[in-house]
């Protein structure tokens, strides 16, 4: 049994089609979903997206925030940034996080923003070794 679900960020659909389950990163941790689930509505956080198909298939998404709203029996996903797991590069990732733990706050930039970037980079690297069959997020 399966059930349709959407991610759309600001530009393009980043995802539009029928899943069996599906885990997504939302404020207060990872939920998951399988046909049926009650109506939510959720903040998502940065965060490793997982879709699963009835033929066991298994896709991964980098998510960067948004909201995630389930009704209908299905998934609807809107957020700030989606990226397919195969398209980002492990090395360039795990480059990016080395950047953004080095990064500390001054008087122009925010606590909340580094901290942001290093959430969306530590999540960049687990999606990425996630799609690459390399560990699991």
């Amino acid at each position: 049994k399966t059930f349709h679900c959407s991610i759309v960020t600001p530009t393009a659909a980043a995802f539009d089609g029928d899943v069996s389950y599906a885990t997504f990163p939302s404020w207060d941790g990872q939920y998951g979903m399988l046909p049926g689930m009650a109506p939510l509505l959720t903040k998502l956080a940065a965060g490793s997206l997982r879709l699963d198909d009835e033929d066991g298939g298994r896709r991964w998404f980098l998510i960067e925030g948004g909201f995630a709203h389930v009704e209908d029996g299905g998934l609807s996903l809107v957020t700030e940034g989606a990226r397919r797991g195969e398209d980002i590069d492990l090395a360039e990732a795990q480059a990016a996080l080395a950047e953004a733990d080095a990064r500390v706050a001054d008087d122009g930039t925010e606590r909340s923003t580094i901290e942001h970037d290093r959430q969306v980079a530590r999540a960049a690297v687990a999606v990425a070794r996630s799609a690459a069959g390399q560990g699991t997020s």
